[in-house]
């Protein structure tokens, strides 16, 4: 049992050796350059010595006990001189690598700790969670000394991301981070199952939210009263997204929900779910008339990708434009319920899809698309 135990740490630790670049120790690096210094010093040894015995005209490779005793002696000195070198290079190197990579940043990432640390303290939990868990925020949990700085400045940066007000992430998180990663999540699932619509496959869709009537709450409560309704809203709809996505505040009373779901689950049905859970849990309270009465929204969403055949066809912006349209079309039809988009077959050509982009009803009446409500 012993002797398997010791086999497999050996082999880890190998493993490990000849992760180049990637080692999470000293030790580690320090064998990976003694093995290529070894192995570079002996073949240069053998062809020296091959040269030499060619020189003094004696044959190369005979036993030992039968080389004559100048071509032994060369032998000997050419190893223990090898051996020197290996010894001197390999500790050269291993020096310079602790010197200039190695401790440089491990010394850094003492200093990012720190300082992640302090930041954090400030930063929700269930933000932290988040950032754990989502599938859309990309933090290396274990790993190498380069994937712990990835983990840390990712971490740290997640704060210029945050919308304090409500507790979401901000528009610049969208533009910067969420844009091109959702882009990459989709081409990878589509290629790995060959379709969006296979069971069990991810599918991803895009959701406008927009709260109905809110400049009439700034008017009639206050702005510091807002700001609690703008919070309400952004735990509410964390609480709803959980771990399948994340939530945005697109500006103002608008947000943004960029959400995984496995297919065959519904998107109509999701967005009947929002809609419900945030009439129920989204009120105004208090004393006095009008103070107890829910808070409703509009809602506008569309699948990602929408043309399924071709799926990098519009860019992500598109189809936050198509979201917010079917947001509009919410407000229009009375506010407080959805519309979504879905493809009914692609447009002709480029031309015809930047007209369908730029109005969901041409896309539509040419019979694009279709325009789905409760």
């Amino acid at each position: 049992m012993t002797f398997f135990y010791s086999v497999r740490k050996a082999k880890k630790f190998l493993q490990g050796v000849f992760a180049v670049g990637q080692w999470k120790s000293l030790k580690e690096a320090a064998t990976f350059i003694y093995i290529c210094a070894t192995v570079f010093l002996a073949v240069v040894g053998v062809f020296l010595f091959s040269f030499l015995s060619y020189i003094m005209g004696y044959k190369t490779f005979v036993p030992i006990h039968q080389m004559p005793k100048e071509q032994a002696l060369t032998l000997l000195t050419i190893a223990i001189g090898m051996l020197l070198i290996d010894f001197l290079t390999g500790t050269f190197f291993v020096w310079l690598y602790d010197k200039l990579i190695m401790a440089p940043t491990e010394s850094m990432i003492k200093e990012i700790e720190k300082k992640t640390e302090a930041a954090s303290a400030a930063f929700p939990v269930e933000m932290r969670q988040l950032v754990e868990e989502n599938p859309f925020i990309k933090v290396t949990k274990t790993g190498t000394w380069v994937d712990s700085i990835d983990k840390y400045i990712t971490i740290a940066g997640n704060e210029k991301y945050y919308d304090e007000t409500t507790g979401c992430f901000n528009r610049k998180y969208f533009q910067q981070v969420l844009s091109t990663m959702l882009k990459t999540e989709m081409m990878i699932d589509l290629k790995a199952s060959g379709s969006l619509k296979t069971y069990g496959s991810r599918q991803y869709a895009i959701f406008m939210i927009d709260i109905d009537h809110f400049k009439r709450i700034n008017d009639e409560f206050g702005h510091q009263y807002g700001d609690v309704i703008l919070a309400l809203v952004g735990k509410t709809l964390r609480k709803i997204v959980a771990n399948k996505g994340v939530v945005i505040r697109n500006g103002g009373e608008e947000f943004l929900l960029i959400v995984c779901l496995n297919y065959p689950e519904s998107m109509e049905s999701y967005a009947e779910n929002v809609r419900a859970i945030f009439e129920k849990n989204v009120r105004i309270t208090g004393q006095g008339q009008g103070k107890n009465r829910p808070v409703t929204c509009s809602i506008g969403y569309t699948p990602f990708p929408l043309l399924h055949d071709q799926p990098t066809g519009l860019s992500v912006q598109d189809h936050v434009k198509i979201a917010d349209q079917a947001m509009y079309l919410s407000k229009t039809c009375g506010r407080n319920t959805w519309r979504g988009v879905e493809e009914v077959r692609p447009p002709v050509n480029e031309e015809e899809i930047a007209k369908m982009v730029e109005s969901i009803l041409y896309g539509e009446s040419s019979r694009y698309i279709r325009i789905l409500c409760p």
